[in-house]
């Protein structure tokens, strides 16, 4: 009783006294396109133990109808709305209970005897969402986690919020067709002179760099390595700008500021597609 009391007066204390409080670590973000099943890997998650996971629709204007788990040995979920049980996620009456938001935990392990388990305790959960639009089906693996979480809520956002990229610029048959010095077949392929007489890269191969990038940056803010408007999201558009411009790889980097591991990460992903 005495351990209760200190422990009620010591949350009063730190609720009470200005300048005191328990920071939470940042929400995560993702496009509901990143998160859907049959358009993507899905979408890794960590759960923590102790702290739980919250995946919010509200912004989707969804609605949870049905949540399944591969492996239910290590986590369980409850929502703030009723879901189809299983068997009736074909009652016209199921899922219309107005859950927008699933709460994960870890638990401790359940040996269930007619049920396989992974290794790692990781598993799939598959949901699926009602809205206007008719159902979407999203696929998370779930990761068990100890220590500091790095997050506690991930947040679907709707496809039209994404930031739209810099825009691709179409090659110029010109440019393409113009002729390059071939004296030393080592370098690098120059077709004009700056303003001040100094040798410009290739037009073409600064333009597909600039347009790697640009996709590069909307596969990142897409599956929230690149939040938008932060630091590394202005350098990226600084780096396409300056390509732009004419300028070599080394000096948009250097100018830019973004780091040689992003830059070398948005190329290889703007690439892919």
């Amino acid at each position: 009783m005495k351990r209760l009391s200190l422990l009620l007066i010591t949350t009063l204390f730190i609720s009470a006294t200005p300048g005191i409080s328990l920071a939470l670590p940042p929400a995560r973000n993702v496009y509901s396109q990143d998160a859907q099943g049959h358009n993507s890997n899905g979408i890794d998650l960590k759960v923590w133990s102790g702290y739980g996971l919250t995946i919010n629709f509200i912004s989707t204007g969804e609605t949870i109808k049905q949540v399944w788990l591969g492996d239910p040995s290590h986590f369980a979920f409850s929502s703030n709305g009723n879901l189809c049980q299983r068997g009736a996620s074909n009652d016209e009456n199921c899922g219309t209970g107005g859950a927008t938001v699933l709460f994960l935990r870890q638990i401790k392990p359940i040996d269930f005897p007619s049920l396989t388990s992974s290794v790692d305790g990781s598993t799939v959960m598959t949901v699926i969402t009602n809205s206007s639009l008719g159902q979407k089906q999203y696929q998370f693996k779930l990761i068990p986690a100890q220590g500091k979480p790095e997050y506690t809520s991930l947040i679907i956002k709707p496809d039209s919020d994404r930031p739209k990229p810099l825009l691709v610029e179409k090659p110029n048959n010109r440019n393409l067709n113009a002729p390059t010095n071939t004296a030393n077949q080592n370098s690098t392929p120059i077709n004009r002179l700056s303003n001040n007489n100094s040798p410009v890269l290739n037009a073409s191969s600064l333009r597909n760099d600039a347009n790697s990038i640009a996709v590069g940056l909307a596969v990142a803010v897409g599956n929230g390595t690149i939040k938008p408007k932060s630091g590394e999201w202005r350098k990226a558009q600084d780096t396409i700008r300056l390509l732009r411009k004419g300028k070599p790889r080394v000096e948009a980097i250097r100018l830019s500021g973004i780091p040689q591991n992003l830059f070398n990460q948005l190329i290889q992903w703007g690439q892919r597609r």
